[in-house]
């Protein structure tokens, strides 16, 4: 990874106990003083001739100077040796290529088991041209990059190409060969063909470097991760569509793992189109997901995208998930959790590490609780989440479907751009907006609906007001309309999931105002006299549970919702009626059923 986009990783050590008037409380479960190391990764602004190569994005290849090569179903042979890339770089041992030196390479036919293996010095560029071919490798990769110091993977124009494994991976050096495409060293797939990537027993492609797609259509089938990447996955210039078992995308460093130290893996995107349908996260990154425009649908997916910083500032993102839709969190301190299926270990492979980076603090997965929502009886208390997790939405058009939380972040959530509607389930302990540290919104449109039981609000907003009010049970479908007083529509969603609540704020929304909400049934007239107008009650806006699974091993010790329902004598200590005073909404006072 180019260290330009590294920064100085700052480590400290931080009290999780604190609670915020609207934010959620995190601290080590079974522990009211519990410490956690928390880090705060940073990069320098991202852009695409930052991120990529002229070489990258071209895609362009000296037919004269490439050494062609001709498969024929269980063999191959040399057909035309070039001006520049001789045919002593080339060896044919029955249905295995092995390419030895810099050049170019032009593949083309069909390979039914072999595979193409790159084992140049450490120095050389190889540039491989699928023009029409099409390596399936029934026990490993099709394509391995043992060693080279960058790899280009280009589809020749109009071209229908083929990279396979065929159901098993069998070790055949000590490299742990898990994916169809599998390398070592940097992998840049471009060109303007076709490329099917298809795996049914691992990874689609693995890169132990940096993974860049910056070309062509790319088609991505996989039993587990569609790509995988140690350092970087970064999209721009493609149109990728990926079908993964597990992670449409995973960006994670197992060798910062092992160590304990803070990630600085991440996935980026310019002006690609990625379309995924992933059986657990759609996009993970340890540090960093860099959303600069292009076209990301996630059409289903655990969490939609997660990972410790989340930074959109355009482009076009329609994420569904069952959990989180998006989810910033601090990283995994275990190597299972075992409420979530995006924290399970894989298993079986280096590559399926699960991540421990121990540095970062907290769990990534189950809206950051461990053994359930903290505070329900059984449920363990919070999970040592961390605060420095981020979210930051300065442009473009981002709608989320989520089971779970909406946008998620242990940290900050900060909305200065762009439009962002949010649709949450109304069961379940779910918030359009959820986090621990603070939630500004200070430009651009942001429309939420969802559940009312545990809904908290930003905590300000500045430039612009908002309006987030419980308007009863409506049905989805049901209109959502925010109106000035000479009734200009200045906001309007229809929601497709049952709602309780609905968040509204938009430039148009300003303090001394007068406006209409209308949800359904449901109708009120608002005179803005602050900045935020807020009806939500309850939510995370209480004290910490002192009893049952809670902070602290009290007998009734509840999560109070109201300004001064928290025990005043006891702060969080245990005892009958241990627990944190609370911020606004409405509560319980004590006893087991507070929440």
């Amino acid at each position: 990874m180019n260290m330009k986009y590294r920064k100085i990783l700052a480590v400290t050590t931080a009290m999780m106990i604190m609670l915020s008037g609207c934010g959620a409380a995190q601290a080590a479960a079974g522990s009211s003083d519990a410490s956690a190391q928390t880090t705060s990764v940073t990069y320098d602004a991202a852009s695409k001739s930052e991120m990529f190569t002229e070489r990258d994005l071209s895609g362009e290849y000296d037919e004269a100077a490439a050494l062609k090569i001709s498969l024929n179903g269980t063999s191959a042979e040399v057909t035309e040796e070039g001006t520049e890339t001789k045919a002593s770089a080339v060896t044919i041992d029955g249905s295995t290529i092995s390419i030895t030196a810099e050049g170019t390479y032009i593949f083309s036919g069909t390979l039914d088991d072999g595979m193409i293996v790159v084992e140049a010095d450490d120095a050389a560029k190889v540039q491989i041209v699928l023009d029409g071919a099409s390596v399936t490798s029934k026990t490993s990769a099709a394509l391995y990059v043992k060693s080279a110091d960058k790899v280009f993977v280009t589809t020749a124009e109009g071209t229908k190409n083929t990279l396979a494994n065929g159901g098993t991976f069998t070790a055949i050096d000590d490299s742990n060969i898990d994916g169809a495409v599998f390398a070592k060293d940097d992998i840049t797939f471009n060109g303007s063909g076709s490329l099917t990537v298809t795996s049914p027993a691992g990874h689609g492609i693995v890169g132990k470097d940096d993974v860049k797609i910056a070309g062509g259509t790319l088609g991505i089938t996989a039993a587990k991760h569609g790509v995988q990447a140690n350092d970087s996955a970064r999209f721009a210039e493609a149109e990728v569509n990926i079908s993964a078992g597990t992670d449409g995308v995973h960006v994670s460093d197992s060798a910062d793992a092992e160590e304990g130290t803070a990630s600085d893996s991440y996935f980026y995107i310019a002006d690609a189109t990625v379309k995924i349908d992933a059986g657990d996260d759609g996009i993970h990154a340890d540090a960093q997901a860099l959303i600069e425009g292009g076209s990301i649908t996630v059409s289903e997916s655990y969490e939609g995208i997660e990972a410790l910083e989340i930074e959109i500032s355009g482009g076009d993102i329609d994420v569904t998930a069952s959990d989180d839709g998006l989810n910033a969190a601090g990283g995994n301190t275990t190597t299972t959790q075992s409420s979530s299926t995006s924290d399970t270990a894989q298993t079986g492979s280096a590559s399926d590490t699960a991540q421990t980076t121990a540095a970062q603090g907290g769990t990534f997965g189950d809206d950051d609780w461990a053994g359930g929502k903290g505070g329900f009886p059984g449920g363990g208390g919070f999970s040592d989440g961390g605060t420095d997790g981020k979210i930051e939405i300065s442009g473009g058009n981002t709608h989320i479907t989520a089971g779970g939380d909406g946008v998620d972040a242990n940290g900050s959530v900060t909305i200065s751009g762009g439009t962002t509607i949010v649709e949450g389930p109304t069961s379940g302990d779910t918030s359009v907006i959820d986090f621990n540290g603070t939630g500004t919104i200070t430009g651009g449109t942001f429309i939420g609906t969802g559940g009312a039981g545990m809904a908290e609000s930003f905590s300000s907003a500045e430039n612009q007001g908002l309006i987030a009010v419980s308007v009863g049970s409506q049905s989805a479908g049901q209109k959502v309309t925010l109106a000035d007083a000479d009734g200009n529509v200045i906001a309007e969603q229809t929601p497709e999931l049952d709602y309780a609540v609905v968040y509204i704020s938009t430039s148009d929304l300003q303090q001394g105002g007068t406006y209409t909400l209308t949800a359904g049934s449901y109708s009120e007239t608002i005179e803005l006299t602050d900045s935020i107008y807020s009806t939500i009650s309850g939510g995370m806006g209480g004290g910490m549970m002192g009893g049952h699974g809670g902070m602290q091993n009290g007998d009734q010790g509840g999560m109070t919702g109201g300004p001064q329902n928290g025990s005043q004598e006891s702060g969080m200590s245990g005892g009958p009626q241990g627990g944190m005073q609370g911020g606004p909404g409405a509560g319980q006072n004590s006893g087991d059923a507070a929440i």
